[in-house]
């Protein structure tokens, strides 16, 4: 029969082993989570304001809308749409969306997007009123949208 010493010692060699096992398991599995590539969204995420819509259709909410990108967050560099003047306003990173949520469809709005845009500029056609008011710009899809306060 073995002493109590001697159970002692397997006892705290037992506990050392496992909290040994413990520790090279948890290393292992955080140095292959850093391998991996960090998360890229497949979609773009901008801010920006409603400036106004287009005027084409009888029913307006067929209409476009345009969006000024001028916020960009933490991606100042980016230029998703075009520079246009309207009303003598000067405008940088203008896009156009049908896919505005009702809420947001007040010129002067702030709201952020999740998005995806056209590689081309799109042209409205089949106009139904007299005197359309339209824009060659990018069209934004959109997949998510955020007000900003």
């Amino acid at each position: 029969m073995k002493s109590k010493i001697e159970l002692a010692k397997l006892f705290v060699m037992k506990n050392l082993f496992l909290s040994l096992l413990i520790f090279s398991l948890a290393i292992t599995l955080c140095s292959n989570g850093c391998k991996r590539a960090p998360f890229k969204p497949n979609y773009e995420m901008a801010g920006g304001y409603v400036i106004g819509k287009e005027v084409c259709k009888a029913n307006p909410d067929e209409d476009y809308w345009l969006i000024d990108l001028s916020s960009n967050g933490n991606r100042p560099g980016l230029n998703y749409g075009d520079t246009i003047t309207i009303n003598g306003v000067f405008y940088k990173h203008m896009i156009k969306t049908l896919q505005l949520v009702p809420q947001f469809k007040i010129p002067g709005k702030k709201v952020s997007f999740h998005f995806n845009l056209s590689s081309t500029k799109v042209q409205t056609t089949s106009c139904t009123v007299a005197n359309p008011v339209i824009y060659n710009l990018k069209e934004m899809t959109v997949i998510a949208t955020f007000e900003v306060r």
